[in-house]
């Protein structure tokens, strides 16, 4: 169905100008994130799955943050509002952009939840039907909060009421407006600028446009949305832990519809920008953030945490496991209680062990790290074997230093490897040794400090500019 949208004569507006003060926050509403993603981000994408021939998005309070956030799409304008004076007002200000359409579609920045099936049926319906206005509406569990849709005596739309405005009797009312309108664009101006601000708020109402366009003897039809949820607004933080819930739910629904195995998926927290494969198994307790791609038949978890991670195909990470910015070759094995950082790329069929660090180093094909060891700014060749308690010393104090290690080489426990240090393939490091300086190829090496000394004029070493 998407692939067959394009709305070529439809104009978006967003609006995106609240301060959002209760959110009790410097950073714009919109901005605030639902499972790493920004608000405006989840409704930008669901309106340009109509393919609009262009979006108006209205900010106003820290516009600079929102504009730099989003950047400079080829068929977005940027539209200020200066003054915080309303819905109606904000739409107002996009008179001079918007243009040479036949409608245009009204949403608000803060309904990341919104789908753009249900955008399109509204907008479908109000051309059906040839309205001039057209509103999404809803009947939610709770009205509290949304302006309600006021009907006469045959069930047609008389206005919308916002809450503070309506009386008791009104308040009653279950049907509710979304905020959302579709509006014929060679009118909608026309009725903006009749709208006043007589109202508790002293703004001006975009809904004020429905009475004015029946008493102008124009049509006013409504669409009832599906999923009374899809309209949630987010105003504080509390609202905000709302949708990201639902937003989760929808999301863990449809990997499981993909071929994913999510056990206790109440625990689970996976965003909105991960990618995982068919038949992988997501246990109890796993975080999956920002970008992280997980392959086919692989198996995570539980606990474990990754973040802007890559695993190939039939990936074993165990419990308590964290993988940050960190490649995993296929058929390969992590943890439990390893900790993969920035820079980390692992080969196939490589294990990394129970409490393993590995940061910024290749570690390539069959080798194992299984104990206790910390490898940094390293290179570990083909089925090497390195022992519990190995520690590359990278850090002078000053200066991140190189190991490099060659294929097939057995690194004894408790080894210290001084970098800048190289080891030749096939060597044997034994148990316990300092290494100082290259390790031939094959053989035995042997190493240890001498008696403890002090050098009394030594200096640290300071950091290159």
């Amino acid at each position: 169905m998407a692939q067959q949208m394009h709305y070529s004569d439809l104009q978006v507006c967003v609006l995106a100008a609240g301060k959002g003060k209760r959110m009790r926050s410097s950073k714009p509403k919109v901005l605030h994130p639902v499972l790493g993603r920004a608000m405006i981000d989840y409704l930008l994408h669901t309106v340009e799955m109509l393919r609009p021939k262009g979006l108006a998005v209205v900010t106003g309070h820290a516009s600079e943050m929102v504009q730099a956030h989003v950047g400079q799409p080829q068929n977005l304008e940027w539209v200020i509002q200066d003054k915080q004076l309303g819905t109606g007002h904000a739409v107002k200000q996009c008179e001079n952009v918007i243009r040479d359409v036949r409608d245009v579609l009204i949403v608000c920045g803060d309904t990341p939840l919104l789908r753009h099936e249900t955008l399109a049926e509204l907008v479908d319906e109000h051309r059906k039907r040839d309205a001039i206005v057209t509103v999404l509406t809803a009947e939610p569990k709770s009205s509290t909060g949304y302006g309600r849709v006021v009907r006469d005596k045959e069930g047609k739309v008389s206005s919308i009421i916002e809450e503070k405005d309506a009386d008791e009797a009104q308040r009653n009312i279950r049907e509710v407006s979304s905020g959302i309108y579709c509006v014929r664009h060679d009118v909608l101006f026309d009725l903006l600028h009749k709208i006043g601000n007589r109202n508790a708020q002293g703004e001006y109402y975009l809904p004020d446009i429905v009475p004015l366009a029946l008493q102008d003897g124009k049509s006013v039809e409504t669409v009832q949305m599906k999923d009374a949820y899809e309209m949630l607004g987010v105003n504080n933080r509390v609202q905000l832990a709302e949708v990201e819930a639902l937003m989760q739910e929808r999301i863990i629904y449809d990997w499981q519809m993909a071929g994913v195995t999510i056990e206790k998926p109440e625990s689970v927290r996976i965003e909105a920008g991960v990618n995982i494969g068919v038949d992988t198994v997501i246990q109890a307790g796993c975080y999956l953030l920002g970008s992280t791609r997980i392959g086919d038949a692989c198996r995570v978890g539980p606990n474990a945490v990754l973040v802007d991670a890559w695993l190939d195909d039939c990936v074993n990470v165990f419990a308590f496991s964290h993988i940050h910015s960190a490649n995993v070759g296929s058929e390969a094995k992590i943890g439990p209680f390893a900790r993969l950082r920035p820079g980390a790329e692992l080969d196939e069929e490589v294990h990394i062990g129970n409490f393993v660090e590995v940061k910024k180093s290749i570690v390539n094909r069959g080798s194992k790290i299984s104990h206790l060891s910390y490898i940094g700014d390293s290179e570990i060749g083909s089925d090497c074997n390195v022992g519990a308690g190995t520690i590359t010393c990278n850090y002078d104090g000053a200066n991140k230093h190189k190991t490099v290690i060659g294929d097939d080489v057995f690194v004894g426990s408790d080894t210290k490897l001084i970098a800048p240090v190289e080891v030749g393939s096939g060597a044997t490091i034994g148990a316990g040794s300092i290494v100082t300086k290259r390790v031939k190829e094959g053989g035995l090496t042997l190493s240890a400090r001498p008696e403890q000394r002090h050098v009394a004029d030594w200096q640290r070493p300071k950091k290159k500019e």
